[in-house]
Order: C-alpha cells, then structure tokens, then sequence
C-alpha cells in the first residue's frame, strides 16, 4: 500500500523513519519490569494508520504500566488514542491501513510484539514522497496465532459498543459457550468425564433435596441444589437443578422422580465418552500450540519441530472430527457438552447479577438492552479468568443508574477475581470512581501518570488542570464552568516540541521547539511539561 506523504520534518524527523522504526521493538524486548506486581507493561508504543493524505501518528510513544488487582485509568479528549491503545495492546488494529511500528507490550515476560520487525518493512521513495509498506501477511498469521494464546484466556477486552462486538444471530449462550470450550475446554470436559453420578452420596443430596421442596423451605433450595453437584462433582448440575425445580410446581410424590431423572440425563453413553475423548484431544493439541506461542514471545525463538507434532497430532484426528461431524450422529453425541456449557454459561451471567440468566442465556443480543449487554460482554470477558480486562468506556451508552450499577460490578469482580483492569473513559467523575491510578493522555502520548488521589488534589499538566476545571463542583454551584480552547490537533501534521502548547495558556518558546521531558514530581507521580524541573523519569 502507498500512502501520500509531505516531506516535513514532522513526518520524517531526522534519525527516524519508517524503514528503521521498527528496529526499537527487538531492543525494547529485552527491558524487564522492574515491579513483579506489574502484570502489563507497555514501553515506547508507536502505531501510525498509513493513509493517502499522510502518516496518522495516533500513538507517538505510549509508556503504561498495569498492576496487578488495580483498576488504570486512561482519560482524554475523544481522538487522544485511548482506544488505540486497547487495539494495539491486543493487536486488534486494522492493516491495512494501521501498523505499530514500534515498542514493546510485555504480558509477564512475554513480548507481545516479538517478531514485529519482520511482519512488514517500511521504504520512503523521495520521488513520489510516498511511504511504501511491504507486508509480510505469512509472518502477520503467525502473529495472529501467538496472539490466540492471549486473546480472551490472558487479555480479555469490553468494546465500547457491546452491540456490534456480539453476533446477533447466535444466542448468548453460544457466544459464552464458544469461549469457554475455545480456553477452558479440558477443565469443562475431565468435568464431565470425572462426575460420579452413580456415587450413593448423589443419591443422598438427592432425596435431601426432595425433602427441602417437600418442606416448602425455598430458603435452603439453592444450598440444597449446590450440595447434590458437589456430591456429583459436577458443580453445573446443582445451578441446573435449581433453576428447574424453581421453574416447575411438582407435587411432593414428583418430586424425588423429577429430581433422579435430572441426574440420570447428565449420564454419559459410550458414544457421548468417546466424542468428549475426541475433543480433548483436540484441545490438547490447541493448548499445546497456545503453549508453543507463549514460549515463542518469552524466549524470542520459534519451536518449529514442536509445532509440527503439534500438527501431525491434529492430523491424526481428521477421520474421527469427519465422523462426529456427519448429520445425526453430531446432534446426539454434542448434546452432553452443550448441556454442560450451558448451564456453566447460566453460572457467569449469575455472577455479574442479571435477573432471569435461564431466559438470559436462551435469548439473542438484539433481545437485551445496553445494560444487560453490558453485563453480558463482562461474564464473556471473565469466563477464563484473564490477568488483565480491558474496559473501553463500558458506560459511555447507558443511563447513571445502570452506570452506577456497572461500575460496583466491575469493583466487586476486581476484589473477587483479582483481575487487573484498564479502564478507558473521558468521563473522570468514573476514573475517581473506580479507579486506582490515572494515565491522562493528549495527541496520541501520555502527559501525566498519578495515583488518582494524588492526581485530583494536585494536577500538574496544565491539560490535567483544564479536565478537571470543566467538571461541575456541588459544593459551588456559583462557580463558572472553565473549558480548554481550541481542539485536539490533526495528528496528520501535530504540532511540534509539546503537542498542546498551541491550547495551553503557560506555553513558552521552547515548548514549540521541543518535546518535553518526562519527569518526576512526586511518589509515582510523572509529569511531560517543561513548567516542572523535577529529575527524569527512568520508567
């Protein structure tokens, strides 16, 4: 792809052009993070969108860190690149026309970017000024399937609009229940394979049950239910179990027979154990393939012989994928599995508070509204417990009330799971909200970075100070509302030295002329302004 090009030095700046700015990610490979707590580190990102009227530099240089069981905030004006970010962070932009060209995105000691350098090559003809991209799509599919070892099982994102990340023609349930067999398929199936349902404790937690409806003690139905899948070990039937007896009005002589035929469905034929042995392993081969990926990005080398074992063992069950596959035998042997991943799908929706998660799960996107999407895209999020969420802006469309209602549902899975999330947002009544720490972010960089706390009581980046004047005070009703002139500037031609020194009243001739340095103002708290003298920042 060509892509039209003016000769200025802000586009071409002396010692960094395209064809060599890919080189800093291999340098960059090797940074470790200095905190062991840190969980994502993100260092010197750059991702550019080659367009036919120039270079789109929509990150220049993004450095975040992500602690593990904090909430970061990432706030700007719309067209800072706060999405851009979530995108590049899980390789998620388009190409064409976007490309990171540059940095390092480190999950643990993984280089998520390891290999960026050889997916594409960047070459400046002066005499057409343009830059030519040469990509190399068979090393671009390689990237794609080390990242399938970190999509959704590692790094799980809510997109902004919930709507348009779901497919409407599946149910929800499909939808959970793709991403659960796709990351947790071998638990779901030893599940299956392991349950004693022929064990005289189930028999039991059965008639224990029983007695509880008999008694009409709705209060014990639900530890009641968990106690027969415990004795099963087969936690799913008990949340199955419960929501049946509930939906149905059996007499007390029903009751125990209703019960036992319950149980007796979740039994396994030959057939149906030999179909779950087939597709464990199936998933063997895929968690093996996941396991070669995360070592290429920790160790920087591809395993090519294990990768060919890995293919030669997937190849060995083609005839029997054929057979499960033919029509009337697929529906009868899938049935067992769909049951499991529906119920366990019935468990999630359970856990992120919706009313009715049966009728929930059997339904279809366009049925909810954008709070129960909402709710949907966070249980899809969490079903394989990943380090780290990415949230972007998951409140942007709803109403304060189920606002407030997202917001202590995502600090209550923060406490519970111990997830790591990136919270993306404009709104900083919901950074203050919910957040740990505060990245604020202007044309494409990070300006400031701060305990949220810390950044509240004392901004410094005259930015920071204009945000947080425009928010409405309570307790001074009287007081006028400030707003930052001008707008977010082109990132086809930024300005130069400091990006917002043409919007920033304390702009002097030298932040025309130069970028600023990041400094430190403060424990943990960086600032990139040249109206502070504090000592560089070192990471």
């Amino acid at each position: 792809m060509s892509a039209r090009v003016e000769p200025s030095p802000v586009d071409m700046p002396t010692g960094e052009s395209p064809s060599t700015a890919p080189a800093s990610a291999a340098s960059a490979s090797v940074v470790a993070p200095h905190d062991p707590q840190v969980v994502l580190e993100v260092r010197d990102l750059k991702t550019y969108f080659f367009t036919y009227d120039g270079i789109v530099r929509a990150l220049d240089g993004v450095n975040l860190k992500v602690r593990r069981g904090e909430t970061t905030g990432l706030v700007g004006e719309t067209g800072c690149g706060k999405s851009v970010t979530a995108f590049s962070i899980t390789r998620l932009i388009a190409d064409p026309p976007g490309r990171i060209v540059s940095g390092s995105v480190r999950l643990g000691s993984a280089n998520l970017l390891w290999g960026l350098e050889e997916e594409a090559k960047f070459r400046h003809d002066p005499k057409t000024d343009r830059v030519r991209v040469r990509r190399s799509f068979r090393r671009i599919k390689q990237a794609n399937e080390r990242m399938g070892a970190v999509r959704g099982r590692r790094i799980a994102m809510i997109f902004q609009e919930p709507s348009q990340a779901m497919n409407p023609v599946f149910s929800i349930s499909n939808q959970i229940s793709e991403s659960l067999l796709l990351h947790r398929g071998i638990e779901i199936v030893d599940g299956m394979l392991g349950a004693t349902l022929d064990d005289p404790a189930v028999d039991a937690a059965c008639e224990a049950l029983a007695e509880v409806i008999a008694n009409d003690e709705p209060s014990r139905l639900r530890a009641a239910c968990t106690a027969v899948g415990d004795a099963a070990r087969l936690p799913s039937l008990g949340t199955e179990l419960y929501h049946e007896l509930r939906a149905t009005s059996l007499g007390p002589e029903q009751v125990s027979k209703e019960i036992h035929a319950m149980v007796a469905r979740r039994r396994l034929s030959a057939a149906e154990r030999r179909y779950l042995l087939h597709r464990r392993r199936l998933m063997e081969a895929d968690d093996r393939a996941r396991a070669i990926s995360m070592h290429e990005m920790e160790a920087g080398r591809r395993e090519a012989r294990a990768r060919i074992a890995v293919n030669n063992s997937r190849r060995r069950e083609r005839l029997s994928h054929f057979y499960y596959g033919l029509w009337g035998i697929r529906s009868r042997v899938r049935r067992p599995l769909e049951r499991e991943t529906f119920w366990r799908t019935v468990r999630l929706l359970e856990g992120v508070s919706i009313a009715n998660p049966v009728q929930i799960a059997r339904g279809y996107p366009h049925e909810l509204s954008g709070g129960m999407l909402q709710r949907v895209m966070i249980a899809m999020a969490l079903a394989t417990d990943p380090d780290v969420l990415i949230a972007d802006e998951p409140t942007t469309a709803l109403d304060v009330t189920i606002q407030a209602q997202i917001l202590e549902l995502m600090r209550d899975l923060k406490e519970r799971v111990g997830t790591a999330i990136v919270l993306i947002t404009h709104d900083l009544a919901v950074i203050a909200e919910v957040a740990d720490r505060v990245n604020v972010m202007y044309a494409g960089r990070i300006v400031e970075s701060a305990p949220v706390r810390e950044l509240f009581r004392r901004p410094l980046h005259p930015y920071s100070q204009g945000l947080l004047a425009s928010i409405p005070h309570l307790d001074r009703p009287e007081k006028e509302l400030a707003s930052i002139p001008g707008s977010v500037p082109n990132l086809l031609r930024p300005p130069s030295g400091c990006r917002f020194h043409p919007r920033c009243a304390y702009a002097m001739p030298i932040c025309s002329k130069e970028e600023p340095p990041v400094t430190s103002e403060g424990p943990g708290h960086t600032v990139a302004c040249y109206l502070y003298k504090g000592p560089v920042a070192t990471d």
